[in-house]
């Protein structure tokens, strides 16, 4: 029995044998004292259904093809545990600190991966879990696990990616905060990257610009040490013939409610829903399920879920009645907490609706409001917003 500080923390719980896993993952052969902490955050809602341990290991074994979920820690603020200190976010123990678990790429032997459930992006992080983070940072280093910490895009080859791409030096008080780089032109895949887990949840492109840009077919084979392209390659003399995914139709949720699984089938887990009115692009049909883009499909059994439309010449951001406060951003600061230039209140007008005049980015539109003129605002696909071709308010 190990004596490990770590594992008296009343917030921990031990799931290293119930999580799923599809064979095993090799043993490390860096001394646990040399490895460094791999600090994480998934960058999805930190209230979602799968924004958690058990959703992680999922998606990493079904979608990914890993042998087991890719960090040895998950923080979930959606679980809070009372302690004689005061709540805390709950600690799930995934793995044994000997296995070489996939987090940080060709560094993932020395890279011991911890990660916290939520978009910090676009969320702010609440006291229960800011406090579990500085108990188990502390009793790591007390236990002589890991010999420091790093964010995941300063691990080497990482520098552009988004994670963590929020202010963490205020909350992850002992690493040192390094921006994000721009995306290079182009990138080596490294141990455990996939296109699809590359591209989750980052704004700058999708799996389907990855497949068009380097000519892929088959994303499921590329391989380690591939070079891929984080761009549209140049023309040159004797131009490379690609194959662009194309967009088969664009469609309406016709029902209530559709839940976005990531495959096609209801093994696969749910990762948000849409709503009634809004808009997909279908890029491939499979059994009666659409794919939507970035590894996303939907049901759409003897066509009922899912309608075919005409592309209107206009699109409405339709905010919710039951939010009473969103935030909107000048249009040249990035869209996070801090800069905003006001909030938007729908449920003081019963639901709010605007013309969609631009799109910047993933989840980020340009709108014209009455009150702070032309501004950016970011609206994901969830519970409180919608795109329709209509307005709804």
């Amino acid at each position: 029995m190990s004596n490990y500080k770590f594992e008296t923390l009343p917030q921990l719980v031990d799931h290293r044998e119930t999580l799923p896993k599809k064979g095993s993952y090799k043993k490390r052969k860096t001394a646990l004292k040399d490895c460094k902490r791999a600090w994480h955050h998934s960058i999805t809602a930190k209230a979602l259904s799968g924004s958690n341990a058990l959703g992680f290991a999922k998606y990493h074994v079904q979608n990914l093809g890993w042998p087991g979920i890719g960090y040895t820690f998950v923080i979930e603020p959606q679980n809070i545990i009372q302690t004689p200190k005061g709540p805390r976010a709950r600690i799930v123990y995934c793995h044994d600190f000997s296995l070489l678990t996939y987090n940080v790429g060709n560094s993932n032997d020395w890279g011991l991966g911890i990660c916290v459930a939520g978009d910090y992006r676009f969320e702010e992080m609440d006291e229960a879990t800011k406090a579990t983070i500085d108990e188990l940072q502390d009793v790591l280093n007390q236990d002589g696990i890991g010999n420091g910490d790093l964010s995941h895009h300063e691990f080497p080859g990482y520098g552009w990616k988004a994670c963590c791409v929020f202010d963490y030096k205020e909350v992850f008080k002992f690493l040192n905060h390094t921006p994000v780089q721009e995306l290079p032109e182009f990138y080596d895949l490294q141990q455990g990257d996939t296109l699809w887990g590359i591209a989750n949840n980052d704004a700058r492109f999708t799996v389907e610009d990855l497949q068009a840009w380097n000519n892929i077919k088959d994303p499921s084979k590329v391989k380690v040490g591939q070079r891929i392209h984080f761009k549209q390659q140049s023309i040159t003399k004797e131009p490379v013939k690609t194959t662009p995914v194309k967009v088969l139709w664009t469609g309406e949720v016709n029902v209530a409610t559709l839940n976005i699984r990531k495959g096609p089938s209801t093994e696969f887990p749910s990762v948000k829903q849409l709503h009634r009115g809004e808009e997909v692009k279908v890029y491939e049909v499979k059994n009666q399920w659409l794919n939507i883009g970035n590894g996303q499909w939907i049901s759409n059994v003897d066509n009922k879920y899912v309608k075919k439309v005409v592309k209107s010449s206009k699109r409405f951001l339709n905010l919710k009645p039951h939010m009473n406060s969103w935030r909107v951003y000048p249009l040249t600061v990035v869209t996070k907490i801090g800069y905003e230039k006001g909030k938007l209140n729908p449920k003081k007008f019963g639901g709010l609706s605007y013309e969609i005049l631009g799109n910047p980015q993933k989840d980020v539109y340009t709108i014209q409001t009455s009150h702070f003129g032309k501004v950016n605002i970011y609206a994901p696909r969830d519970n409180d917003s919608t795109i329709t071709n209509s307005k709804l308010y």
